[in-house]
């Protein structure tokens, strides 16, 4: 369902769409996708930002889709399996999400524009889903389950001539298809109704008694034919039922999982991914999803601790337990990125991941090494500096610090001010320790500038001029 965005988070997300819109402008595509992609996090079906993030995912291909590679177009499909089983247990929050992955691949992709439909009317967001689909058109055009689908669309829109159009095409490539002559029966009297402003109460009948005959139907065919039949298993009892059989079947225990994590049973998926990776200690796949889940329910674990001790401060016992599960999964988050960026080197988020792990069990040395080898890319050099000038901080490095935060200053685009106004403040505190203070005056005008009331600027400045 959709759901309303506090005002201070909408403003934020429109900030967010704006600045990455005019990094698109200038070709920074990389930067701008960042930023829009930040702001579809917050308005997650905004139509608005969801256009602008296909728009910037096609300029980076010239708006041209035979430049998008084979090689590209068959790691599209890989993530569409990830996409299949979040579909598979609901996670349509999810689903959308990872469609965007697999747009940064290939922004044309009709199966990924329909999962992404098809999560959008999910949710509510119907407008959504029909530009989704419209944004594809062309490359589905003889396409049939795209079509159905199209049709699912523009009924819950109410656009009957435009469902009967669908039909009709569907009709025409597929004329011996006997349901589509009943749907549309079907849309022909839904759109006479509405032309005649009567209510869709008998429409509703019918396709409530549909429905009733559909489920029946699928009921005769999963249960005995016998009085007293039992009532149909669940997905979770087949693929329970399944793994008993097959405990080393990895497709049967990667969807299970999911089905226990969107039920919020984390402990149940982190031990099931777990005893599977046991029958295949070298599949790279299931190891970073075990990996990732369980770092996610120690961080769920570790939310809750925090809420204890907002309520009970003074919990000793609960302070020493949070502090031990921090330490777990710190050393569990070090192995996992060591193991990851020694199979891959190049690895820039892993890298990063790998620093800040470090960086949290202050062994302030090798943070920096990883961060500077997460510098090496584009995407992460600003973060990476930035990360690596705060540890040369905290290691009484002060020098080595400014010339981190100095090199991220230079890299930082134009129009994020955040970041500049960040790194410029840095900078500041740090000259101001060092005794420069011409050189801090100067960096704190700089954030004063763009905006005045950031942390204790103003009072920094007051204080330097009373020093000078």
């Amino acid at each position: 369902m959709t759901s309303e965005v506090d005002p201070r988070k909408a403003q934020r997300a429109q900030a967010y769409f704006e600045t990455g819109m005019d990094a698109a402008n200038r070709r920074n595509f990389d930067y701008a996708l960042q930023m829009i992609g930040d702001a579809c996090k917050i308005a997650l079906t905004n139509l608005t930002y969801r256009k602008g993030l296909r728009a910037v995912h096609r300029m980076r291909y010239e708006n041209d889709p035979s430049k998008v590679g084979m090689m590209a177009r068959a790691r599209t499909q890989t993530i569409r399996a990830q996409i299949r089983l979040a579909k598979s247990t609901g996670a349509w929050q999810r689903v959308l999400d990872t469609c965007e992955d697999a747009f940064t691949l290939n922004p044309w992709d009709v199966g990924t524009a329909m999962d992404a439909a098809e999560a959008a009317l999910e949710m509510g967001a119907s407008d959504l889903a029909e530009w989704n689909l419209a944004s594809v058109s062309e490359e589905a055009e003889d396409n049939l389950d795209f079509l159905w689908l199209r049709i699912r669309v523009f009924e819950t829109l109410g656009k009957w001539d435009a469902a009967i159009r669908c039909a009709d095409a569907i009709r025409e490539k597929s004329p011996s298809d006997q349901n589509i002559t009943s749907k549309i029966n079907e849309l022909s009297a839904k759109a006479m109704m509405a032309r005649s402003g009567l209510s869709a109460t008998t429409a509703g009948s019918e396709e409530a008694g549909s429905e009733v005959r559909a489920e029946s139907r699928e009921t005769t065919a999963e249960t005995p034919n016998h009085t007293g039949s039992a009532k149909p298993k669940s997905r979770e009892d087949t693929l329970r039922q399944k793994l008993e059989v097959t405990p080393e079947d990895i497709q049967a225990a990667v969807e299970l999982a999911e089905i226990y994590k969107s039920s919020d049973r984390w402990k149940e998926a982190d031990r099931l991914l777990h005893e599977t990776l046991a029958h295949w200690p070298s599949d790279e796949m299931l190891r970073h999803i075990f990996a990732n889940t369980h770092l996610e329910r120690m961080d769920r674990m570790l939310a809750k601790w925090d809420d204890h001790l907002a309520e009970h401060p003074d919990d000793a016992e609960a302070r020493s337990k949070r502090a031990e599960l921090i330490r777990k999964r710190d050393d569990f988050e070090i192995g996992e990125f060591r193991r990851r960026v020694g199979a891959n080197p190049a690895d820039a988020e892993s890298q990063f991941r790998l620093g800040s792990a470090l960086a949290r069990a202050l062994r302030w040395e090798e943070a920096i090494a990883a961060f500077q080898k997460a510098r090496n890319d584009a995407r992460w050099k600003v973060k990476a500096l930035t990360a690596a000038g705060e540890c040369f901080e905290k290691d009484n490095s002060p020098r080595l610090a400014e010339r981190s935060y100095s090199d991220a200053l230079k890299s930082v685009p134009g129009e994020d001010t955040a970041m500049s106004n960040e790194l410029h403040y840095r900078l500041g505190t740090l000259a101001e320790r060092m005794g420069k203070l011409q050189e801090a005056e100067d960096h704190y005008n700089e954030v004063a500038a763009n905006d005045f009331g950031y942390k204790d600027v103003a009072k920094r400045l007051r204080e330097i001029q009373t020093r000078m």
